[in-house]
């Protein structure tokens, strides 16, 4: 140990400053029990973040925002820290682009169910799946909000299952063993068009297609349109400042550039956690929202077996390629804010395997982000994260290539982008993204909701290393600003049963 080491102790040590260990950071500051929480970059929020560049505010990535409504998870974040997050809510909240057809996302459900027979035909048997998609969506919600020991592990966390849940819902659990596609032709409405449509999004939530989704999950992922969506001025680090400052207000503190570089358990009780500036943290509790991709790497041997284990696991995940736009203002006034833009069938974005293109658009007016006369808009598709890192010479040439070519698909699809004047574009690929929120292989958005992975095969926050707990997106329940937030609260909940405050 250098001389010029400094040493910090704390009972309680977050490691990542995403929804996740915000979420958990922060109801422990509730509680009186001031968290640190460590961050590698420069600002908190992680992949819900916003960066400055060029004088422009871009998100992290293309994104929405849901999980306000009541029962889900940051309805129940504002309600338990008695806060009100910054928010605006959008409608329409999307719109999606096919053979040159647009489709609103309304949120109204019946709105949505007479697009929906509009666009693919057969409204009656459309009407049926979309009815069968909301109840067990609703039902999702309700008991994810519930079930805050999931997967349960101990007798005291089935009892309380047993407990908390309605019988009633049972009859939905059928649904963790059928895939979407499934459940598509048991309704009759499985055609070509309707299967392109619900594959790109179950992939922009789910993270996987209809023949691999379970419907369980699957329901929830493609009616998140019909809840309400937001928007945050000056993008979603306005969110998560009002986070850092709840917490900070009660004694805890968010560090940033604070890059954890190795994790150590001591022998007696507790951890050492040393970050790439030369600082270390002696640590009763360690919160990880780290992903345990990252860990396996970080974590002393006795604790790496564990990690490895669980990151071989789940070894397949998706990269992004994620692009900043800006452009002059010559949109439609009634533009919704995000639109999915699929490209013609059989075509897919070079170097990346994938058939759409997600917008997020700033909204006009929001002056934070963009000048009067000018819209930010953050663009992602999905990537093969192994396809990047082996380009070996072609890296620059192909990420070019890729560039090119979705800006030439904005031009043809995005309504008002070939009008409006380009100003500039930036590109980030998986590696970026490893080197930019240190995700490994540039992995972002969870792992895939497969029908392979049972119900109850997800890794748990709670580890088998006394005093080191798990949130984001590797564990329960997933990808998403939603599900990583839960994870929060859900880690959080564990903390206090069994630590008894």
């Amino acid at each position: 140990m250098s001389d010029s080491t400094k040493i910090f102790e704390t009972k309680f040590l977050v490691l990542g400053s995403g929804m996740g260990g915000m979420a958990a950071g922060s109801l422990l500051a509730r509680d009186g029990l001031k968290p640190v929480v460590l961050e590698a970059a420069h600002v908190p929020g992680g992949c819900s973040s916003s960066y400055k560049r060029k004088g422009y505010i871009f998100e992290s990535g293309a994104t929405t925002l849901i999980g306000f409504d009541e029962k889900q998870p940051l309805w129940k974040l504002e309600k338990e820290l008695g806060i009100d997050l910054p928010k605006k809510e959008l409608l329409p909240s999307m719109a999606v682009h096919i053979d040159g057809e647009p489709i609103i996302r309304y949120k109204d459900r019946d709105e949505w169910i007479k697009e929906a027979g509009r666009v693919f035909g057969n409204p009656e048997q459309q009407r049926k799946f979309w009815k069968e998609a909301f109840k067990v969506a609703d039902v999702v919600w309700g008991a994810s909000g519930k079930n805050v020991f999931f997967p349960p592990r101990k007798p005291h966390e089935w009892l309380r299952m047993a407990v908390n849940n309605n019988p009633v819902h049972l009859p939905v659990l059928r649904h963790a063993f059928r895939s979407v596609q499934s459940t598509m032709k048991s309704y009759k409405v499985d055609t070509p068009k309707f299967r392109r449509f619900i594959d790109e999004q179950l992939m922009i939530t789910a993270q996987a297609k209809s023949p691999e989704t379970p419907f369980l999950f699957g329901a929830p992922a493609i009616t998140y349109t019909n809840y309400r969506n937001f928007y945050v001025n000056g993008g979603l680090l306005e969110m998560v400042r009002v986070l850092e400052n709840y917490l900070t207000e009660r004694g805890g503190e968010v560090k940033c550039r604070r890059k954890v570089v190795s994790v150590e358990a001591l022998s007696g009780t507790g951890y050492r956690v040393k970050t790439a500036n030369g600082e270390e943290y002696l640590a009763e509790h360690v919160i990880s929202n780290i992903p345990s991709w990252n860990l396996k790497d970080m974590t002393d041997p006795w604790m790496r077996t564990w990690f490895k284990k669980q990151s071989d696991r789940f070894s397949e995940a998706w990269g992004a390629i994620t692009m900043g736009v800006v452009t002059s203002d010559e949109y439609a006034d009634d533009l919704p804010l995000h639109h999915q833009l699929h490209l013609p069938e059989g075509k897919t974005v070079p170097f990346t395997n994938s058939e759409s293109v997600f917008v997020s658009m700033s909204m006009r007016g929001d002056h934070t982000r963009a000048p009067e006369g000018k819209r930010v808009l953050n663009v992602s598709t999905h990537a093969n994260t192994k396809t990047w890192f082996e380009m070996n010479g072609s890296y620059d040439q192909n990420k070019a290539a890729a560039e090119e070519f979705i800006l030439d698909h904005l031009n043809k699809t995005l309504p008002g982008f070939s009008e409006s004047e380009f100003v500039l574009a930036h590109t980030a690929t998986p590696v970026t993204w490893q080197n930019w929120v240190y995700r490994k292989e540039g992995r972002v958005g969870g792992i895939p909701q497969q029908m392979s992975r049972s119900l109850l095969d997800w890794t748990p926050a709670e580890t088998p290393f006394k005093g080191f707990w798990l949130c984001g997106d590797t564990v329960y329940p997933g990808q998403g600003i939603p599900a990583v937030t839960l994870s929060g609260i859900n880690v959080y909940y564990r903390i206090k049963h069994d630590l008894n405050f």
